[in-house]
């Protein structure tokens, strides 16, 4: 019996050591879990993740937070012996080859508690007068609260929402410059209040808001609305949206644009070609007190796996008294990726197009992404004694995509001229070549 105890109390020693080891590592398991959940909690509320998504990122649960910039590098070489320059007092003589950095930016965009965004954007392309791109704060995501309907709100010097060739951020551009189409009859940025919002996952989207007349700023950097103001709307659908395949899209979109009591509105373009201070080729500001304008536009782009095609129609109307002139014009362009990519499509404007490899990876046998592209572009300004003149321009390009943030593009570029205001008559062309080095993050 004795035996039997003490074969017992050695059988309960024996399981009580190996019990201690895994009691402590369970002990240990649950303190680890303790300090990550309080890490974790901590880490939600306070502290940043870095992180590199197309550019410098910086989120945490409340804050996200983008810091970026683009730096584009551009040299021309142009033949300009068949032109004859409107000149004037002032005027350039002709086009110049050269080179430019044209567009040398920093930004910081960002999202506060899910519902406050803002966007600083400023230009260094020239050392010497710094320009404000972007300066916006906007409300958005109001449907979580406020109901489906509840558009975003947008407040600052912004895109005004008119044309989805000038809506196309210029580093996304399938050429080095926008058509002459897109430079006549759009109005790039201005100080204004717009509402947006999007709908069927972004297949459905809409913006509209009122803006200042003209783009310049005041001595003190103040905007003011002395010059007339623009209403401005555009509405887009994607008909067909293929969404196991971002590499098939169809877009429509139309937009309006009126301008009230302005004094002066500028119509002129330069064509493709944008170096330095350079003539203008068609058109030029169309001034006169109570100046009234009305414009409208219909978007056409289909995006078939490698293919691409993007077209557009404008038609601008001013009135003054009994003047009354209609200008048009339009562009059309198509492109292909060699290599097999397509355009990055999404909610109503393209946006960065990643190649599917980069630039001497995968042992030095990728060679990034390739596309080419062609478009051509008709102006004209011509109608019940307006003689701005007509434009026509065609680009053939080369795209060559490094990688998603570094690109080389190439352009042959053609323009035909013919008119102009009286007693500056011409029918003349010019050609140029541009490359472009850009990066951008």
């Amino acid at each position: 019996m004795h035996k039997y105890m003490i074969l017992a109390l050695g059988l309960v020693l024996a399981l009580t050591v190996v019990a201690t080891p895994a009691q402590a590592d369970d002990d240990l398991r649950a303190t680890i879990r303790d300090e990550i959940s309080k890490w974790s909690e901590a880490k939600d509320d306070n502290t940043f993740k870095v992180h590199w998504k197309n550019g410098l990122r910086l989120d945490s649960k409340n804050v996200q937070m983008a810091i970026g910039g683009q730096l584009l590098i551009d040299h021309y070489f142009v033949d300009d012996d068949d032109y004859v320059a409107r000149g004037g007092a002032g005027g350039d003589a002709a086009f110049e080859s050269g080179a430019e950095v044209r567009r040398g930016r920093l930004h910081n965009a960002g999202l506060l508690h899910g519902h406050v965004e803002w966007k600083l954007e400023v230009e260094f392309g020239n050392p010497n007068n710094p320009t404000l791109a972007d300066g916006y704060i906007g409300l958005v995501n109001l449907d979580d609260c406020l109901g489906c309907l509840a558009p975003n709100l947008r407040v600052g010097h912004q895109r005004v929402p008119f044309g989805l060739e000038r809506l196309t951020p210029l580093k996304y551009n399938t050429f080095m410059n926008r058509s002459g189409a897109t430079d006549v009859f759009t109005a790039g940025r201005r100080y204004g209040v717009m509402i947006h919002d999007l709908f069927r996952g972004g297949q459905l989207g809409y913006q509209a808001g009122y803006f200042s007349a003209d783009s310049s700023f005041q001595a003190d950097g103040e905007i003011e609305f002395d010059d007339g103001y623009a209403l401005v709307a555009r509405i887009f659908y994607t008909p067909w949206y293929d969404c196991e395949c971002s590499c098939r899209r169809l877009h429509v979109g139309a937009g309006i644009m009126t301008i009230e009591d302005a004094t002066s509105i500028d119509v002129s373009s330069n064509g493709p070609i944008n170096v330095g201070t350079n003539p203008i080729l068609v058109g030029g500001p169309v001034a006169g007190a109570n100046l009234d304008h009305f414009a409208w536009n219909i978007e056409l782009a289909l995006v078939y796996g490698p293919w691409s095609l993007q077209a557009e129609y404008f038609s601008a109307n001013f009135e003054q008294g009994a003047q009354d002139a209609t200008f048009t014009g339009w562009y059309a362009q198509v492109s292909y990726w060699l290599t097999g990519e397509c355009r990055n499509y999404a909610h109503g404007v393209f946006g960065r197009t990643s190649p599917c490899c980069n630039f001497l990876d995968n042992d030095c046998c990728c060679y990034g992404g390739v596309e080419l592209a062609a478009r051509y572009s008709v102006v004209d300004l011509n109608d019940s004694g307006a003689t701005g003149g007509e434009l026509t321009d065609w680009v053939i390009g080369l795209n060559w995509h490094l990688n998603s943030n570094a690109r080389i593009q190439i352009n042959y570029m053609n323009v035909g001229i013919e008119g102009g205001p009286s007693g500056t008559l011409f029918d003349e062309d010019l050609t140029a070549l541009g490359i472009r080095w850009q990066v951008d993050w």
